[in-house]
């Protein structure tokens, strides 16, 4: 009997030891990026695909970028894209951020390619997801966008940039529209 109850109480805390693994399913969702969707400035309900678009962040590399497709074999393809929407990332720890938006990038002429410099500020919420996956930063996006490096709209290849939904709180939905 009392090597039953040996066994019973060897078991019971041998098991005590054991917990859940904690591992953030892939699909939970986490800190979303930015949607900004493309139309054409004279028919503003049809999406206009973006010709060889670069986008880096200040103070980034500018021969890198933002990455829009990770299976490409040229930095060319890699840091650019032909869409007409992106998705570009938020600092989680700070209230704005500058990112550079090149038109025409990979033509052979300089002279066609276009930078527009926009300035994103924002406030941050950081919200418990749990406890394998921990917090994720939430953004609320100021209803205007700020141009930098230059007053004059003709020299800008987006004529306008509405932001249409400030919550970022998923990447389900446009935040920014852009038209040129």
């Amino acid at each position: 009997m009392k090597k039953i109850i040996s066994l019973f109480l060897l078991l019971a805390f041998g098991f005590s030891g054991c917990e859940k693994d904690d591992i953030c399913d892939a699909n939970t969702p986490t800190t979303p990026r930015l949607v900004l969707t493309f139309y054409f400035a004279d028919q503003p309900t049809v999406l206009k695909p973006v010709t060889s678009l670069k986008v880096y962040g200040e103070g980034q590399d500018a021969t890198k970028g933002i990455i829009f497709n990770e299976t490409a074999i040229t930095d060319e393809l890699k840091y650019t894209t032909n869409a007409s929407k992106i998705l570009i990332p938020l600092d989680p720890s700070k209230d704005s951020v500058t990112y550079h938006f090149i038109s025409n990038f990979s033509t052979t002429n300089p002279a066609l390619q276009n930078d527009d410099i926009l300035k994103f500020t924002y406030t941050r919420e950081n919200v418990y997801v749990s406890r394998a996956c921990g917090f994720k930063t939430i953004y609320k996006l100021n209803t205007s966008v700020e141009r930098l490096g230059g007053e004059n709209i003709n020299t800008y290849w987006m004529k306008n940039i509405n932001v249409i939904t400030p919550n970022i709180e998923s990447e389900n939905e446009t935040h920014v529209e852009v038209f040129f």
